[in-house]
């Protein structure tokens, strides 16, 4: 049949090519053995016809016919195809995502939740099958109640099954662990004994109300406990041994010492839940170095931190506001852990956090935190009182080599210099929100000579455009994206903050990504196309201009310039979310422009659609 369709190729029509091919696509569990035989060219034309189980299974002839391109292109329409949503997920996706491993990921989590549409996308394959397949690409394991997916892990059935995910997952996220563990609370916590102490997982997510026996569980793994412990056969006198060394602690540092009995019973229950893996009747216990929580308050958290020694990365969310009280039992619990000279945490976030001047106060407390990112949600009326500056000591020197802070809080703003003037060794920031952003452009260049990565998004930076040029001139920049940052918004003629930008650019030679998204630079977009002008171009390899109301005749125009400075290096174009559509032929004479130069980043927006002029913008 191969030579037969080899000919059609050259010879029929078009249609009748597409008819054979889908004939191939559909009957690949009768011709696999034989797809080597196909030429490159019509195998370049079968694989977007091919379902997922046959995409991986002839994957290595594609690699040997050398269509690899196609291959991802081939991947990436079928994750769209899983994913109703992919257009808004694909603003936050990188150009070289592993489409493959993404998609099957999500494949697998179809079929263990047992989702209708999984049906119309495979079709007479068994669902074993699919889970053996997809399973060996699965990094992150989401467990919910649908489907009862975490019981039916712990089946005889799909025990094979879990066994490979053992070896290949590493993040767990459970969703709604409450309703979770009433499915089935044996099954459930046998098939985290074997992910958390017998498999890799180290990165545990709890989100939507975390069940708080679910809770100790869990958290235990983040202690240093011994190499193994007692199942269910555990001697009477080994718990009356940890209720005399554990029996009091205090509940938030502030608190007078109450009974911990409670936890106590959490780990013994768990003991007698979790199935013996061993014949003496002990297991290893796993490691959690990752824990991000949803939390109603920081109550239980701050009991449990200071023995937290494993922890290397801790996120908190409140699903209400953290309020000043609840955030100050935890700075001081937070204090604790970092006394002890094995605690481990490096990385900490929290979000939806209502606390004046808590940067700094995080910061005095963990002064050896690599990275940290807080999102301070005040609310409208005001109701928090200031407390005082908190004034570091004049030899402090922090860790901090990351920073994530989106707030509007003033006095957030006022104490900027003084952090950064204690965090030489800041390399990455990023900020959102704040006001009055004059003073931390002007504190950058002499405070944080190492940075390299700078994010601002969301600041009105419309006054501040002689303090970016100075920042500019004055760095080792490898990344600036400033988004949404309404750069034009008082600009008479724009070129008069474009052309020394554009200058400004093209002379800091490190940078090597610049993000303009979401600052409506419309037909201005043009200007840009200058860094790569003259005999000193920007060494820029990625360039951001999505969601700024770019229409075709401004695209062919930025087109034409790039096509005259030929770029020496080759340019990843981010064009997403414009109204690219307002004209096709214009825009693929553009695309055609751009093509030798540039790898592009597009899509199929409809920027007619309800909302579309608003949202490319926002």
């Amino acid at each position: 049949m191969w030579p037969q369709l080899a000919l059609s190729s050259s010879m029929a029509t078009t249609t009748l090519v597409s008819m054979c091919i889908r004939t191939v696509a559909r009957n690949m569990d009768v011709l696999e053995k034989r797809v080597c035989d196909l030429p490159a060219s019509l195998l370049k034309d079968l694989l977007p016809h091919l379902n997922m189980f046959y995409l991986d299974r002839i994957e290595k002839v594609a690699l040997l016919k050398r269509v690899s391109a196609s291959l991802q292109v081939a991947w990436a329409a079928k994750w769209r195809d899983l994913n109703r949503t992919w257009r808004c997920k694909l603003k936050f996706m990188q150009p070289e995502e592993n489409w493959k491993q993404k998609c099957l990921e999500s494949l697998f989590h179809m079929v263990l939740l047992r989702n209708s549409e999984v049906h119309n996308i495979l079709t007479n394959l068994s669902e074993y099958a699919v889970l053996s397949m997809s399973a060996e690409h699965v990094r992150v394991l989401s467990l919910t109640v649908a489907g009862r997916g975490g019981c039916r892990l712990a089946s005889e059935e799909l025990r094979p099954i879990l066994s490979i995910l053992e070896e290949r997952v590493r993040c767990l996220r459970l969703f709604d662990a409450m309703a979770l563990l009433k499915q089935g609370r044996k099954d459930v916590l046998f098939v985290l004994h074997r992910l958390v102490d017998h498999g890799s997982v180290t990165e545990v997510v709890l989100k939507r109300a975390p069940d708080y026996f679910l809770l100790s569980w869990i958290t235990s793994r983040c202690t240093r406990p011994p190499q193994t412990v007692p199942q269910a056969s555990a001697a009477p006198d080994t718990w009356d041994n940890l209720r005399n060394e554990d029996l009091w602690a205090e509940e938030g540092p502030s608190a007078p010492k109450c009974l911990r009995l409670d936890l106590c019973m959490d780990e013994r229950l768990c003991c007698k839940f979790s199935p013996s893996c061993s014949v003496n009747g002990r297991c290893r216990v796993g490691q959690i170095h990752s824990l991000d929580l949803e939390v109603r308050s920081l109550a239980t958290v701050s009991r449990l931190l200071p023995s937290w020694l494993c922890l290397h990365s801790l996120h908190l969310y409140g699903t209400q506001p953290l309020w000043k009280d609840d955030v100050a039992d935890f700075v001081e619990s937070l204090k604790k852990l970092f006394l002890n000279p094995c605690c481990s945490l490096r990385e900490l976030s929290m979000g939806n956090v209502c606390s004046w001047n808590l940067l700094a106060r995080l910061l005095a407390a963990c002064p050896t935190l690599h990275s940290l990112s807080l999102d301070i949600n005040l609310p409208q009326d005001n109701r928090i009182t200031p407390g005082q500056p908190l004034q570091f000591k004049q030899d402090t020197e922090l860790s901090l080599e990351k920073l994530s802070l989106k707030s509007t809080e003033i006095q957030t703003v006022e104490n900027f210099p003084s952090v950064l003037q204690h965090a030489p060794k800041l390399s990455n920031l990023h900020v959102a929100g704040i006001r009055h952003a004059h003073l931390l452009l002007h504190t950058l260049p002499e405070s944080s000579p190492l940075l390299k990565v700078l994010i601002l998004e969301d600041i009105n930076l419309a006054d501040c455009h002689q303090e970016i040029i100075n920042l500019l001139e004055n760095s080792i920049l490898e990344e600036l994206s400033l988004k949404d940052c309404r750069l034009l918004e008082k600009c008479r003629e724009t070129k008069d903050f474009l052309v020394p930008f554009v200058v400004a650019v093209r002379g800091l030679c490190s940078l090597r990504s610049l993000s303009l998204c979401q600052n409506r630079l419309a037909t201005s977009a043009i200007e840009i196309a200058d860094l790569f002008l003259g005999d000193c171009p920007s060494k820029i390899t990625k360039l951001d201009l999505s969601s700024n109301f770019i229409l075709p005749a401004d695209l062919f125009e930025f087109a034409q310039r790039i096509e005259t400075y030929c770029p020496a290096q080759r340019l990843t174009l981010d064009l997403r979310f414009n109204p690219l559509d307002r004209d096709p032929k214009v825009k693929g004479q553009a695309m055609k422009k751009l093509l030798p130069f540039c790898n592009i980043l597009t899509d199929d927006w409809d920027s007619r659609s309800t909302m579309a002029d608003h949202v490319s913008v926002m």
